[in-house]
């Protein structure tokens, strides 16, 4: 298959997926309190993936696709299954010991996995971006989190 012809696949795939992404969220309960609902965030990310798969489609059939790239190395392709593992590790993480705590130290071993230097870099830029996290869905967003046992949330 040419680089051509899988990017037009994908390109299909992705639209398709936004579709569905689409519909999907415009289920979810309407506005209550504010003009926006929690369908507004999906609906607007699959907007943008349906623009992208637009353009990868468009870049495709004008032949301005990426070269083929190299075979995938066993060795990356066993650091992105473990990944994976990670993040699906994650959401049970999370709902044992809550968003907070868990995204924190789910970013921490994620970072400590690709190789971050620094020790204080990675508590805090993994504590930094989780209380961050957690503050837009809390007084932004007012979606609530999981608080895990403890049911303690800042």
């Amino acid at each position: 298959m040419t680089v051509k012809k899988a990017d037009i696949g994908v390109g299909i795939g992705l639209i398709i997926l936004s579709a569905w992404i689409f519909w999907y969220a415009s289920s979810y309960s309407q506005a209550t309190i504010y003009y926006y609902g929690p369908n507004l965030f999906p609906q607007i990310l699959a907007v943008g993936m349906c623009i992208c798969a637009i353009i990868l489609i468009v870049k495709a059939t004008q032949g301005k696709s990426l070269a083929k790239a190299d075979n995938i190395h066993l060795r990356g392709f066993v650091r992105m299954i473990i990944a994976i593992v990670m993040c699906v590790g994650y959401l049970f993480l999370m709902q044992l010991i809550g968003f907070a705590i868990g995204t924190a130290v789910f970013l921490y071993v994620l970072m400590m996995f690709i190789g971050q230097e620094g020790l204080i870099k990675r508590i805090t830029s993994s504590v930094a971006v989780s209380l961050i996290v957690w503050a837009i869905f809390r007084y932004f967003l007012i979606i609530p989190l999981p608080t895990g046992i403890s049911e303690f949330t800042f």
